[in-house]
């Protein structure tokens, strides 16, 4: 059947074209490919759609009527040919993007306005959630970009590095006044501490690249929550150590209201106390012109490989 509608639409051009030859340059072939194609529609069709009038080739009463029948509905479905092509090369409907809230308010955030006003026809969706729900919504077709602190190991999925936050380790001035200021790795792994979850994330690597791999891990883990606002309200409530994003932790130490701590510089290791943000998208995802503005623009923003 494919072949049968490749052949009408080559009918049909004939017939606005006027020629093989002219036909053949709309549609970008051979005039004598036009030809092969219209002689094996009669063979399938079984009757004459061209008779020889001299030199020329004329169409018959059925070809006619054929040519009649063609024009109530390719015209239409060319058109809708050419719109879906438009649409895929515009960019224009929605994309949806997640990521994590605190990092999306200090890099996204910003950078949204000039995103928008290049694109005023852009559309965007954007959710806040935890690297593994947004792997999932990912993968399962809810969102067409997500960033993520979390390498995803997904064989599905396209990743590449987009930012780096540093970690600081901080504390409220009145738990620091009935606790003590640590230093040492000794120091630190008698206090209590506020995490992020099960896997220590963000503490790890801070804590790694202040004393080294072999230091043990604290063990007064006081409180484990994944929401890295709330583990600054408690922070700041006297509940403990924690350690967060540099650009979340900020105001707070400008404003006197948390304390960086700062180690023992001769105990520190070469390692760097921070992490990487990723850009993932599915490797299947359709390229169409929003979604790739949006990731290229992502893109743009970030790292420099």
């Amino acid at each position: 059947m494919l072949g049968n509608h490749e052949a009408l639409w080559t009918l049909w051009e004939v017939s606005r074209a006027g020629t093989y030859a002219a036909a053949a340059a709309r549609l970008g072939i051979t005039a004598s490919a036009v030809g092969q194609q219209l002689k094996a529609l009669e063979q399938r069709l079984g009757v004459a759609l061209f008779e020889r009038v001299g030199r020329r080739a004329r169409l018959t009463a059925i070809g006619q009527a054929l040519i009649e029948r063609l024009g109530e509905h390719l015209p239409a479905l060319d058109a809708a040919l050419e719109e879906a092509a438009a649409t895929h090369r515009a960019v224009r409907g929605e994309v949806s993007l997640g990521g994590p809230w605190p990092f999306c308010r200090s890099w996204l955030r910003p950078r949204l306005p000039s995103l928008l006003e290049r694109y005023p026809d852009l559309r965007l969706n954007i959710r806040f959630d935890v690297p593994s729900l947004l792997t999932r919504r990912l993968l399962g077709g809810e969102l067409d970009l997500a960033i993520v602190g979390t390498l995803p190991e997904e064989p599905g999925l396209e990743v590449h590095p987009i930012a780096h936050e540093g970690f600081i380790a901080v504390a409220a001035p009145g738990y620091l006044r009935r606790h003590g200021t640590p230093r040492s790795a000794r120091d630190f792994a008698a206090h209590r501490f506020i995490a992020f979850d099960s896997d220590l994330a963000m503490l790890v690597p801070w804590w790694r690249a202040a004393f080294g791999p072999r230091e043990p891990l604290p063990t007064q883990v006081v409180c484990r929550i994944t929401n890295l606002d709330e583990m600054l309200a408690l922070a700041e409530a006297g509940c403990g150590i924690t350690v967060l994003p540099d650009y979340l932790v900020g105001t707070s130490v400008n404003e006197g209201r948390m304390v960086a701590l700062e180690p023992e510089v001769r105990r520190r290791s070469l390692r760097h106390n921070r992490g990487t943000l990723w850009l993932a998208w599915r490797r299947a995802a359709a390229p169409t012109a929003r979604f790739l503005a949006v990731r290229d623009w992502l893109l743009e923003g970030g790292l420099k490989e």
